[in-house]
């Protein structure tokens, strides 16, 4: 059987559902040369499809503007597609004992899912039918992928289904999104039962441009340049592709160099703004305006942190640079946007110290009261010269206080 046609919408999922109660259970297409007499599915399931349509609903997806030409022979098929949202080949392997979505290869040019489809891709992954019959097992390649107008760059994706003992699991073996600025590599899981998800991923971002990924991302004039890297393990309850910060969970470390803050307000990317320390020359008067007041420079910035409930903490946050280096430790609230920082600030005074100081700021296991007892025991002239605050309260206007007589550091 061969099917043609032009129109201005047409449902897959509909017409095969049909065609499946026509053919009666257990019936399938036959394969090219066999004997068809007797079964129905010859009649009514297409070998050949060659559609335009204006919207195509398939696999309960709809995509606009498609033109589209496939072949279906012994539960496989491999199709051409040219639409607003994907272009390239596609096979998809139906299961061969009717559970679930069977397995879809994709090389594709282009994957676009615009952000007008959000509530549309929520309403699926959410649907009371779970993980397991909504989406099939893939291997995708796309040399573009956008995601809620997001250029992500080159996509690839291996995940499957399978039964897991809390529930039906679906499994991330690979995930890589490669572009200019830099590239992730992931893999992961994610859980769904009784209508909840749950979603843990360990990954590792190799960085390029930290400004231009920044971006990317949709955190624009925040940073300029930086490289390096941000690896960790984290999860949080919900779905994968939406990070729920206050189930946060989980530990990350960093280590970039060769950047800058910004002067301009980060927006959105508000803990980037406290990081930078922007607001200290105007609410205390220092003698260090100038390290901060165009953006803090820096020759790299490395720290380790756990994440609880969508609360980071850190004692050994360390930037450093030419004109200082910045050492913090304590909370950073990132679900109510609020902080609870010790923050120590070593301006270079050029004493002869400033290998001393770099040294023990690129240690990435020191802490930051390690840190200050084995400078002033070397160098016991730059405890005068330190500056020590304690930093509170919300991110938009944090409560800054100069400490005097800062607690005794410990090793």
């Amino acid at each position: 059987m061969m099917i043609n046609v032009n129109m201005k919408a047409l449902n897959v999922d509909r017409w095969l559902a049909a065609a499946a109660e026509i053919a009666g259970p257990g019936e399938t297409a036959p394969a090219a040369g066999a004997d068809n007499a007797g079964g129905m599915a010859q009649y009514v399931v297409p070998d050949t499809v060659a559609a335009r349509a204006g919207e195509l609903v398939v696999g309960e997806r709809a995509l606009r503007d498609v033109v589209v030409g496939a072949t279906h022979q012994n539960n496989t098929w491999q199709a051409s597609i040219d639409s607003r949202q994907v272009v390239g080949y596609v096979t998809w392997n139906e299961s061969p004992t009717g559970q679930g979505m069977g397995k879809v290869t994709a090389r594709l040019a282009s994957l676009v899912i615009p952000e007008s489809s959000a509530n549309e891709v929520k309403d699926l992954l959410e649907s009371n039918k779970g993980a397991s019959a909504s989406i099939p097992g893939l291997d995708i390649v796309a040399d573009r992928f956008e995601l809620f107008n997001k250029q992500f760059g080159r996509l690839e994706l291996v995940a499957s289904n399978a039964q897991a003992l809390a529930g039906r699991e679906w499994r991330i073996e690979r995930l890589a999104l490669t572009n200019p600025d830099g590239q992730l590599k992931a893999n992961g899981r994610w859980l769904t039962r009784d209508g909840k998800s749950n979603t843990a991923l360990n990954f590792t971002l190799d960085i390029s441009d930290a400004g231009r990924l920044l971006d990317r991302l949709g955190f624009p004039e925040t940073l300029r340049r930086g490289k390096g890297s941000l690896s960790g393990d984290i999860s949080w309850a919900g779905l994968p592709y939406s990070l729920d910060i206050p189930s946060l969970s989980g530990q990350i470390q960093m280590n970039v160099e060769s950047g800058q803050f910004l002067k301009q307000d980060p927006g959105a990317a508000k803990l980037l703004g406290v990081l930078s320390l922007q607001m200290l020359p105007r609410m205390l008067k220092l003698d260090f305006h100038d390290v901060f007041s165009e953006g803090l420079a820096f020759d790299g910035i490395t720290a380790n942190a756990m994440i609880t409930r969508g609360v980071v903490h850190t004692d050994n946050l360390k930037m450093h640079g030419v004109a200082a280096t910045v050492l913090m430790d304590g909370t950073a609230d990132i679900a109510n946007e609020s902080t609870n920082l010790h923050v120590v600030v070593i301006p270079e005074f050029n004493l002869g110290t400033s290998s001393l100081v770099y040294g023990l700021a690129v240690n990435p296991v020191i802490g930051l009261g390690s840190f200050l007892a084995q400078l002033f025991l070397r160098a016991p002239l730059m405890k005068a010269l330190t500056y020590h605050m304690q930093v509170t309260g919300p991110w938009k206007s944090p409560h800054i206080v100069k400490l005097d007589n800062p607690k005794k550091e410990t090793k």
